[in-house]
């Protein structure tokens, strides 16, 4: 695969390019050259007010296939991926049966083997996600694994997560916890708040999640293991995690792209799509989250992809399933939402250098490199239906404005043009 991208910024912290606007040669997948008015292909990609970063990185999506096809499948994930940017993405278990062992591991990689996107699956923490019994993870490591997960059910047992924490140790698994205390949560539909007040919907408390991250983190410490939390939805939650790593206890986060987007008032238009997990919080948490971002507290932003299928949203709100998509609107949204307060480079890092970090990719826009790119701008763009690629359309974003449209992605040896 052979282009020539003209006169683009460049985002890429560990390039020498790095906020420069250059053209970008690439060979056969390679960069080999950067620089001003070059030649070398008829396959030009010449957009107004084009930037390209590194490839963008997803640390949350939830894969169907196998067992779940009618919600989505591998391909049409990767699909969704690739339209909004990404050029990898973290497969969490939402499968049937579960992502437990190495040949669900092998699977899930023959079936993404050649895409455009790098498809990092994510095997479970414990048999059939049940929280009961831990499962073989060096195994799964082994077979490609690149974290461990039992994506939104809280592990209860904290011996549990100890062993867990202890067993990947050796081999620097990455453990992705989601928090929420079921008890205290209590199977409420919205955040306790005035919202809640208003509507008489049973709560899901704040406390319930900011009790198992201070759990966990405690774990942690303990065994002296590095921690994942995914999904931070509260001004509590972003003020313990700040805490625990003034301590050099070693947690990264992330938060979802729909808790910063949105606040809990949405939830006032009894729209299915709004019922996700973590619940939308206050504004007052929606300012507490970007803030942590700005700080450096929260490490990445992820989408949080949670397919449905209609028979499972398009009922009352109390009895709808929990769970959105948002692949396809994510960077539009997260420009929108953060473009007052942090530059397009700030943006850019926050779904491409950071999380790249937290999981030890390596990636630099630089000659010589595979190209991994994402080019994009940032025009503002209505969404509809019609830009979503996933089997579900279980999407809040529908009808929205955002403001950034991704042109394409450049990944092995392959490119793909929206």
């Amino acid at each position: 695969m052979d282009a020539l991208i003209k006169s683009a910024k460049i985002i890429s912290p560990n390039s020498p390019f790095h906020l420069q606007e250059k053209d970008i040669l690439i060979q056969n997948g390679i960069i080999v050259k950067i620089g001003d008015n070059l030649t070398g292909t008829n396959n030009i990609i010449e957009e107004k007010e084009l930037f390209v970063s590194d490839g963008w990185v997803d640390l949350f999506s939830v894969l169907r296939e196998p067992g779940n096809e009618h919600q989505d499948s591998i391909e049409n994930l990767l699909a969704s991926a690739a339209k909004g940017g990404f050029t990898n993405i973290l497969g969490i278990s939402g499968t049937n049966p579960p992502l437990d062992n190495k040949a669900q591991i092998q699977f899930v990689k023959n079936m993404s083997l050649n895409n455009i996107v790098n498809l990092l699956p994510v095997g479970t923490i414990t048999e059939k996600q049940s929280g009961k019994e831990i499962t073989e993870m060096y195994d799964m490591h082994l077979s490609g694994a690149v974290a461990f997960s039992d994506g939104k059910n809280h592990l209860k047992n904290p011996e549990l997560l100890k062993r867990a924490l202890l067993y990947t140790k050796p081999f620097r698994g990455k453990i992705i916890c989601y928090c929420e205390d079921t008890t205290v949560a209590n199977g409420g539909m919205i955040n306790e708040g005035g919202v809640a007040a208003t509507l008489g919907m049973k709560v899901r408390p704040a406390l319930a999640e900011e009790l198992a991250i201070t759990r966990d983190l405690y774990i942690a410490e303990y065994t002296n293991s590095p921690i994942h939390i995914t999904g931070i939805s509260s001004e509590k939650s972003v003020e313990i995690i700040k805490e625990a790593k003034l301590k050099g206890i070693e947690v990264t986060c992330d938060t979802n792209i729909l808790n910063i987007y949105f606040s809990d008032e949405a939830t006032t238009s009894f729209d299915t799509n709004f019922k996700v997990l973590p619940p939308l919080r206050t504004k007052r948490d929606q300012d507490a989250l970007i803030q942590g971002l700005k700080e450096g507290t929260i490490d990445a932003v992820s989408s949080g992809h949670t397919p449905k299928d209609i028979e499972t949203k398009f009922c009352e709100f109390d009895n709808a399933d929990f769970g959105a998509i948002s692949l396809e609107a994510m960077f539009g949204a997260l420009n929108k939402i953060l473009e007052s307060r942090f530059t397009v480079e700030e943006i850019i890092q926050l779904i491409s250098s950071k999380p790249s970090s937290v999981m030890g990719l390596k990636s630099s826009i630089a000659e010589g490199k595979h190209a991994n790119l994402t080019l994009f701008n940032t025009e503002s763009v209505e969404f509809s239906k019609e830009n979503i690629n996933c089997i579900s359309k279980n999407s809040p974003f529908i009808g929205e404005t955002l403001k950034g449209n991704v042109v394409g992605i450049i990944n092995n040896n392959q490119i793909k043009l929206n």
